[in-house]
């Protein structure tokens, strides 16, 4: 027991340096550092940004092929394509920048929710692609709108305003009810 003491003096002892680091200098000042907190200096942003367009295409070309309605047949063939596209403009805007790597295939929870989506058949994948559809694309508006705050160009800005564009719309789209012909008695 005093020998379990003795082991935290030493995290006591940095701990009140570590406050008395803190304190004002002799003039009053403060010392603080600032540091500027840049999108070009974030590579989990770029490749969570990568990484969720692989994920949304490969999905949604599955749904083209197994959705049971033609409502979602539709929503995969636009959304696949939507996310090809957004994938390539992010490479040609990354390209300058040698510090950032982005991913070029699923890791491997995203290769899992694939291999999950593949056993879903009718009803049911229509079901989990939709939702699937607004909790990703809720997520990402989140990131998207704080990586707006650090992004340092007008051309990253505009590829970020341009998928929170994208996203909101096919959120307003299934947000809206189905449109039902209900037969005459």
């Amino acid at each position: 027991m005093l020998a379990d003491k003795l082991r935290l003096i030493p995290f006591y002892a940095a701990f009140l340096l570590l406050l008395a680091c803190g304190k004002s200098s002799p003039e009053g000042e403060t010392n603080t550092i600032t540091v500027a907190q840049s999108l070009q200096h974030d590579p989990a942003f770029w490749d969570y940004a990568a990484s969720s367009n692989l994920l949304q295409t490969e999905i949604s070309d599955m749904a083209t092929e197994k959705g049971g309605t033609e409502n979602i047949r539709n929503l995969g063939r636009r959304s696949a394509d939507f996310h090809t596209q957004a994938l390539e403009r992010l490479r040609r805007l990354v390209a300058k920048n040698k510090r950032i790597q982005l991913p070029d295939s699923l890791g491997e929870a995203d290769k899992g929710l694939v291999q999950e989506f593949m056993l879903l058949e009718g009803e049911e994948f229509d079901t989990r692609y939709r939702d699937f559809i607004v909790s990703t694309h809720l997520a990402q508006l989140d990131r998207y709108e704080e990586a707006l705050s650090k992004a340092d160009d007008q051309e990253t800005r505009n590829w970020l305003m341009g998928m929170r564009a994208h996203l909101r719309e096919e959120l307003d789209l299934l947000a809206q009810p189905d449109s039902v012909v209900v037969a005459e008695q």
